[in-house]
């Protein structure tokens, strides 16, 4: 097992017919840590219908890589050439 992988705590919370999803305390932790916060939110969670927890494996691949700039992003233009007179402000 990779030590060095991090996990979130994830929230899914039901509210009027609406999944929402949060990152519980906006941290990552070690697979021991995350396993015991989240056997303790599920332990103290009393509205199990509407909120659930779950581990999301924290995914660092996209941004071991450069940033590669497409030719839209790379083409040179002049700011003032792309500012539209007609706007009303």
């Amino acid at each position: 097992m990779d030590k060095n992988k991090k996990f979130f705590i994830i929230k899914k919370r039901k509210f009027l017919g609406t999944e929402s999803y949060h990152i519980h305390d906006s941290n990552m932790y070690d697979l021991t840590t995350a396993v015991k916060k989240l056997l303790a939110l599920d332990t103290l969670n009393e509205d199990r219908e509407n909120n659930s927890y779950h581990l999301q494996e924290v995914n660092f691949s996209m941004v071991d890589k450069p940033l590669v700039l497409t030719d839209e992003v790379k083409e040179d233009k002049n700011w003032k050439e792309c500012i539209q007179e007609d706007l009303p402000f």
